[in-house]
């Protein structure tokens, strides 16, 4: 397995070199890649033992420093945590070749090598053992992803790009600090009191010292802030969040469909690899912070979504919300609760990446993404509809899709958290803000179907049926396609109004069946994840349950004395 693993890592870094050509050669060849990705990515998980220990283990000496007292290693497996996640990459993968396959024309064999050298980023944050290795690929990601919008984005594609490039690099810094940070307190302090030996860079290493022999609370906190700085502009949490809107309205459609199904996973993935496990007393203190910040990025990212008229910021936005709803599981840290928003980071996955899969579709036929420039689209585009409502619902969580399979329990984490769990001296709050999180269920379902039902039910806010953008074969003026009050879409004989191709089908039918499999069979998920979660926060629940050993009265938000 361990072979399978490695070749599924490479293998799209590998296809990057062999890209050339023109744009026809260089498309079936990415194609040929990411199918055989993602191949080898089901084959690891229909082996995978949904056990803690690692699985396809690979680990050597990557610097051959073996005299020397620092121990960096190329260490990649999977586990409970990134099985499902590097499995959503390799299907994502197929989807962002797939809907880039007509829109993308001018220096295509560039714009194909670079989308399979970010998957390889992307497929290694992932299975990465090692600080070091983790960190290089944590930021590989950002290479790839900013030519990528600087070159085939839209208008403000080089503001987007250098915003997006600042912000994560700036986060990543601080993070990579932190994390040495942690290395070097293992180091001069061993789990067994003895001499220091080896720097390790392991995480299960570095993970299993620390529960051993914590750090001091007071450390575990400046060192949790430094860590938060990187993972919260990655997920992106609120206030850190500002860059994403602008990268998702600017980037190409494969780019959102990445940047929104896997991308926004790497910050909520580092705190529950890191965060949580290695310092677990700074958690618990921080639980109240870090939940309202989650309750704030699902209120204000759902609020601001309401308030938008093009289509593709809605969905933008709809992520801040959605993100917040996984890292509130996450950090309630509460069994319930952390299975729920893990399960929660592949539903938002597969429906956020197809709904801006469907975005980009959309604006290829139509060149436009205002939402009130589309209207009654169902009735010429059934396929499309149907795709569009799956991925809408599953957003909303209506029970039966994967939506509600990860949201459900991820909510019941959090009033378990709140009433049954509480932690010392916080249960009032802990309490308002499970509450308070079903607004977000509420406005979420508001916003989304407001937008599904505009865009393929109902009509131009100034009263005209959407038309086909206009073609050097329409006889239709620009001005008619938007304001004409008597065009009917069931009757225009304009041929630019097509429904999706059967490469188009492909590439969001994969994505619909897998919410379908998830909302009818969770546990199968489920099961996979829970040994390596159980072990994951352990330390933190031990931390919550101590909680009084450790003093809150000088914590602002402490309510309950």
């Amino acid at each position: 397995m361990n072979v399978l693993l490695l070749t599924t890592l490479l293998l799209p870094l590998a296809g990057a070199l062999l890209i050339g050509g023109g744009r026809s050669s260089a498309r079936w060849t990415a194609l040929a890649v990411a199918l055989a990705v993602l191949a080898l990515a089901v084959a690891l998980a229909a082996r995978f033992p949904g056990d803690a220990a690692p699985f396809a283990a690979t680990d050597w000496d990557w610097l051959g420093w073996s005299d020397a007292p620092i121990d960096v290693r190329f260490h990649v497996a999977l586990d409970g945590l990134s099985i499902w996640l590097f499995a959503l990459t390799a299907l994502l993968g197929v989807a962002a070749v797939l809907v880039g396959w007509e829109a993308i024309r001018e220096q295509a064999p560039l714009y194909y090598r670079l989308l399979l050298v970010l998957e390889t980023g992307m497929l290694g944050v992932f299975v990465a053992r090692d600080i070091i290795l983790f960190y290089i690929f944590f930021e590989f990601t950002l290479v790839p992803l900013f030519f990528l919008i600087g070159i085939w984005g839209s208008r403000q594609r080089r503001w987007a790009a250098t915003k997006f490039f600042l912000f994560t690099l700036a986060g990543s810094l601080l993070t990579f600090i932190g994390l040495l940070a942690i290395v070097l307190w293992v180091y001069y302090h061993p789990a067994d009191g003895t001499t220091p030996g080896r720097m390790t860079f392991s995480i299960a290493e570095l993970t299993a010292s620390l529960r051993d022999r914590p750090m001091d609370p007071a450390l575990q906190v400046w060192i949790f802030a430094a860590l938060f700085a990187g993972f919260a502009v990655k997920a992106p949490l609120w206030p850190l969040h500002t860059w994403l809107p602008l990268a998702h309205v600017e980037a190409p459609a494969a780019g959102s469909v990445l940047l929104a199904g896997v991308l926004l996973k790497v910050g909520v993935y580092g705190f529950a690899r890191f965060s949580l496990p290695m310092l677990p007393a700074a958690a618990a203190a921080l639980m109240p912070w870090l939940l309202w910040i989650s309750l704030a990025g699902i209120i204000y990212g759902s609020l601001v979504a309401l308030a938008q008229s093009d289509l593709k910021r809605l969905v933008a936005y709809s992520s801040v919300g959605h993100l917040g709803f996984c890292t509130l599981g996450i950090f309630a840290a509460d069994r319930l609760g952390v299975e729920g928003g893990t399960l929660q980071l592949i539903n938002h996955g597969l429906a956020t990446g197809g709904l801006f899969a469907v975005v980009g579709m959309l604006h290829e036929r139509f060149h436009t993404r205002e939402i009130a420039d589309f209207g009654g689209l169902a009735r010429r585009m059934p396929r499309l509809a149907f795709f569009a409502m799956v991925f809408t619902l599953s957003s909303v969580a209506l029970p039966g899709l994967a939506g509600f399979a990860g949201e459900f329990p991820l909510l019941l984490g959090v009033f378990q958290r709140g009433w049954a769990e509480p932690l010392a001296g916080y249960g009032v709050q802990l309490r308002i803000i499970a509450v308070s999180s079903l607004a977000g269920v509420v406005l979420g379902a508001w916003y989304m179907l407001w937008m599904y039902q505009r865009v393929f039910f109902g009509i131009q806010c100034w009263g005209g049926s959407l038309t086909a953008a206009p073609t050097k074969s329409s006889p239709l003026s620009l001005g008619e396609w938007r304001g004409g009050r008597e065009a009917d879409v069931s009757t225009t004989e304009n041929n630019s109004i097509r429904d999706l191709s059967t490469r188009e089908v492909f590439c969001l039918a994969p994505l619909a069946a897998t919410i379908l499999w998830i909302g009818a069979q969770p546990s199968f998920f489920i099961e996979r994840m829970r040994p390596t979660l159980d072990e994951l926060i352990a330390p933190v629940t031990r931390a919550c349950e101590t909680a009084s050993n450790i003093s809150t009265d000088h914590w602002p938000l402490t309510t309950d004395h």
